[in-house]
């Protein structure tokens, strides 16, 4: 790391030496900001990661439904990404846009007539690029307002959409906290997921699941100064939830704790 004024500089890098199955891996990351004013600052970011093949997706093996692969080549990916971020009173905004590419993407294949599954490795790159924009409002000494918003990009080796990849995501929290209570505080969010496509298994089509919106909650209340009790509620409209077509997620959830300092 290195500061010089109002520049500040990042680099780091990593070396895997992998013993036996994988070529050894070098990857790197660095990053600037700068200042331009007290209150607007300007940042970059680039790097590159490496991901190996798990054990199960080299060696697993269940008889009529799955079998691993040891030919598996390891997921590389670079990205950058390029954003300001301003403060102006008590309010705050930031906007990033970003791109990334995915080579040697492990995926699922199903080799008729019997459909075993085996993970295979696709031959071109996955890609995907977006732009996110975050704001936040201080509302008082005990009151804060935040929200941000997604919209991404993603294409497959075959330049199709990517499945379980929402074009649109976005969020907003209130949080609260005593000002005579200390130890007292409160949270409400909201969190958006767009319409995204998955694949029927069963027909092996793809289809398109819907958006939806989570409402959540929190509480903590503190009994003494290392004992406090906390309400969390999630799925608070008890809206369907699909990540994973066929697969629901909980409903309407409750959950009341205790906290030990």
């Amino acid at each position: 790391r290195l500061s010089v004024g109002d520049l500040a500089l990042t680099a780091s890098a990593r070396h895997d030496d992998n013993d036996g199955v994988f070529d050894d891996a070098d990857t790197w990351r660095i990053g600037a900001a700068y200042n331009i004013s007290p209150a607007f600052r300007f940042r970059a970011s680039a790097g590159e990661g490496v991901k190996n093949p798990t054990f199960t997706e080299l060696f697993g093996f269940y008889p009529g439904s799955f079998v691993g692969n040891p030919d598996l080549e390891p997921e590389t990916s670079s990205s950058w990404e390029i954003g300001f971020d301003h403060v102006h009173g008590p309010f705050d905004v930031s906007l990033t846009y970003f791109e990334a590419e995915l080579e040697n993407e492990i995926y699922t294949s199903y080799a008729p007539p019997l459909f075993l599954a085996t993970p295979m490795n696709r031959t071109g790159e996955s890609e995907r690029s977006g732009v996110e924009g975050a704001f936040g409002w201080t509302i008082s000494e005990t009151l804060r307002l935040n929200a941000s918003a997604t919209k991404i990009d993603s294409t497959s080796d075959s330049g199709i959409q990517e499945i379980r990849v929402p074009e649109w995501t976005g969020s907003v929290s209130v949080d609260w906290q005593s000002a005579t209570v200390e130890g007292m505080r409160a949270g409400f969010a909201l969190d958006y997921v767009g319409t995204q496509l998955d694949t029927d298994f069963g027909t092996f089509t793809t289809v398109s699941l819907g958006d939806y919106l989570l409402a959540s909650g929190t509480f903590e209340y503190p009994v003494t100064e290392r004992f406090a009790v906390t309400l969390r509620g999630e799925n608070l409209f008890d809206v369907r939830v699909d990540d994973v077509f066929g697969y629901h997620a909980p409903g309407a959830t409750a959950l009341i704790g205790v906290k030990l300092r």
